[in-house]
């Protein structure tokens, strides 16, 4: 099969997915076997993020080891080897009440691979997974790479503060990129882990007919990406040489919208307006990634949530505690 030039870079490729038995990595891992590249899996399995060997090829390499344990996994790759790190344990409300533990699983890693990046002679890419949440609250529609940062809990202080020392301490040699994702959905979505997100507890409350509250009369807007179109998104950006921040955007949606497409697809209908307020998140550009790429991610809601939901259904055929 004719390969397109942004596949053929990972053909034969020396990879390394931190985080790869997770919801993002596990996706990430079986589209870069499907273009052939040689991938090492490096997981901690940690209870709760949701992460799991059932999420894997039975062919892949895989390390149950801490991504700061980088003894174990840097020797695998080769020059012009790639980490795609998307190892984390994605909280917003735990982490605050343990932020020294938030810190041994999203900081303290990162310190030792930057240090370890320092000494490793050959050139590596490196791209960080970071999320949307480092930015500051604003009115504005749109926001962009540049917009102000402040997080407003641990998990989100801790992704920006290893944005920031992978910019300062990774040697020049290396290439970097740092990727602020939105909301993701899609296939293998953990809905047991113990922060499930906001369109973690939509889903479930579809699939197992549960009761629902929208909101500000379900019209708080959030970005949602499919998880395969933002697994690949980043093969794309890591292919196209590009380096800095990208977002990834997806469709910008309110809850009520989210809702309707969930009961059209499962016929679950216990869903209530409620006028007390809650805030909506500005829409992420995508037009620096556009420019980088001349693509953008294109998975239309409902075609992406009637794959998600006939996964889950599979995936979860008994009902969830």
């Amino acid at each position: 099969m004719l390969m397109l030039p942004w596949e053929d870079f990972w053909n034969e490729r020396h990879v390394v997915v931190l985080g790869g038995a997770g919801f993002l990595g596990s996706h990430l891992v079986e589209l870069l076997e499907q273009l052939g590249a040689r991938v090492l899996v490096v997981d901690a399995l940690v209870p709760g993020s949701g992460g799991t060997v059932a999420n894997l090829p039975a062919s892949v390499d895989f390390l149950h080891a801490n991504a700061g344990e980088v003894e174990h996994w840097l020797p695998f790759l080769q020059p012009e080897g790639v980490i795609l790190h998307c190892a984390a344990f994605n909280t917003h409300r735990w982490c605050n009440e343990h932020p020294e533990e938030d810190a041994r699983w999203n900081y303290l890693p990162n310190c030792r691979i930057a240090q370890a990046l320092q000494g490793f002679p050959q050139r590596l890419h490196l791209l960080y997974v970071s999320t949307r949440t480092v930015y500051a609250p604003t009115h504005r529609r749109w926001i962009t790479e540049e917009h102000p940062t402040a997080p407003a809990d641990v998990y989100s202080l801790h992704c920006l503060a290893s944005e920031r020392l992978f910019a300062l301490t990774v040697p020049s040699r290396h290439r970097l990129l740092c990727v602020r994702l939105p909301h993701l959905y899609g296939p293998r979505q953990a809905l047991h882990r113990l922060e499930p997100g906001f369109l973690g507890e939509l889903l479930r409350a579809a699939l197992f007919d549960r009761p629902y509250t929208l909101y500000a009369h379900g019209m708080v807007r959030r970005d949602v990406l499919a998880v395969h179109d933002a697994a690949e998104a980043l093969l794309r950006l890591l292919a196209s040489g590009a380096q800095g921040t990208f977002h990834v955007p997806g469709v910008y949606v309110s809850a009520l919208e989210l809702a309707r497409t969930l009961s059209k697809l499962t016929g679950w209908q216990q869903y209530t307006l409620s006028e007390l307020p809650a805030a909506s998140l500005p829409r992420l550009s995508g037009k620096r990634l556009q420019r980088a790429l001349n693509w953008l991610p294109r998975t239309p809601l409902e075609e992406g949530l009637a794959r998600t939901v006939a996964a889950l259904r599979t995936a979860y055929s008994a009902p969830l505690p």
